[in-house]
């Protein structure tokens, strides 16, 4: 391991890939990276994609991206690929998290790819915590367990010494995810550890990311800067009853690409951020995950440490107090009208912009009011709405 706080610019020709992981201030990065886009091209950095985050396309390149999705994504890709390899720029960068699933074939296929021999950055943050963002990320694709099953569940699916004990084919296993040895073992083999750069942020400081990529990119301090780009957490009784919402939706045979096209559509995703602003109510892991999450990252830490990785920071901060942790850490059961509100408001949205209004829906006083229907009535309207989209023949 090769300390370095003030981490050197990549060569003239080079090429840097942010691979997350995911939850570490990957957002914020990402927002301050498409805003600064114009500049950056002005001081010879070529920013991939088009867009913040280019999802699908990195979902795609890591062999991981939904079947519902088919191959639309393929040329997409191979236009990224093409265009980071051959920029005239002295430095090329694709930030994606979604990167960080692929298995060693697809990571071996992303270089060949990409090409310009870049260093890989890998984001970093404290494992409970992160633990307990990822499970609210979940809900956000139809998620039903529990915090505390979801964590016994990836424990158990995952060994401290790396053993993988869960079968799995498209979405890896989190803790094997987020497994800094198998950073080092899998992504070190085929770009060579000595261009594996760990970045651990100061705490508390939501600019330390920026800092060091503006270094990494040889740009003016100040170049990158925050936006007002919103990818916190729900509160917990919000992400409750969004859980208890999917597994009502899954009970009653509710299907994933339905959910995924109406509530985790745009709109959908974009109302669901409306609610990050309610009342702040933090999700937290309790002691027992805490310790555990320690026992990992201890593992992972003495795996970096023995690598020639390069480490922006302290690994040891990425260890937790099991003391300052809640021994026990209850779901809400209870939230107020005001988020139940707005939550039904998020689930009426989503299944009317899914499909247009069928016949007979609006009469001569013009267009339908929510007022003039029942609950019942909404409910499943939007639901019928949402199945003959995905089934014209309903």
């Amino acid at each position: 391991m090769e300390p370095d706080h003030q981490v050197e610019a990549v060569p003239d020709g080079a090429g840097l890939i942010h691979i997350g992981m995911p939850k570490t201030g990957t957002t914020a990065l990402q927002g301050a990276l498409k805003e600064a886009r114009p500049i950056l091209e002005s001081m010879g950095v070529h920013v991939a994609g088009r867009k913040r985050h280019e999802m699908n396309i990195a979902l795609t390149a890591a062999g991981a991206v939904a079947p519902y999705e088919g191959d639309r994504w393929q040329r997409h890709w191979a236009e990224l690929a093409e265009a980071y390899r051959t920029t005239p720029a002295r430095c090329a960068l694709w930030s994606s998290e979604s990167l960080s699933q692929a298995k060693p074939d697809r990571i071996q296929h992303i270089a060949d790819s990409l090409g310009r021999e870049p260093r890989v950055v890998v984001t970093l943050r404290p494992l409970a915590p992160l633990l307990a963002s990822q499970w609210q990320e979940v809900l956000r694709r139809r998620g039903t367990e529990s915090l505390d099953d979801w964590l016994r569940r990836h424990f158990d699916s995952v060994s401290v010494d790396g053993t993988v004990n869960a079968q799995w084919t498209r979405v890896m296993p989190v803790l094997h995810r987020f497994s800094l040895r198998r950073v080092v073992e899998e992504w070190g083999t085929v770009f060579g550890e000595e261009n594996l750069v760990f970045v651990v942020p100061a705490p508390q400081d939501r600019a330390s990311n920026l800092r060091t990529f503006e270094r990494l990119m040889g740009v003016p301090e100040g170049t990158l800067v925050l936006q007002d780009v919103d990818n916190a957490s729900l509160p917990y009784p919000e992400a409750e009853m969004l859980r208890h919402f999917n597994r009502a939706y899954t009970d009653r045979g509710g299907d994933h690409p339905t959910w995924m096209f109406s509530v985790g559509g745009n709109r959908g995703r974009a109302l669901l951020r409306r609610m990050t602003g309610l009342d702040p109510h933090p999700i937290r892991a309790p002691r027992w995950a805490a310790e555990r999450a320690n026992e990992y990252t201890q593992a992972w830490i003495e795996a970096v440490t023995a690598s020639r990785a390069t480490v922006v920071g302290d690994l040891t901060d990425l260890l937790v107090d099991p003391a300052e942790v809640p021994e026990d850490a209850p779901a809400p059961t209870t939230l107020s009208v005001e988020s139940a509100g707005r939550l039904a408001e998020v689930l009426f949205h989503a299944g009317l912009d899914h499909n247009p209004a069928p016949k007979g829906v609006g009469n001569e006083r013009g267009p339908a009011r929510l007022e003039d229907f029942s609950g019942r009535e909404v409910v499943r309207e939007a639901g019928r709405r949402i199945r003959r989209r995905l089934d014209p023949r309903r």
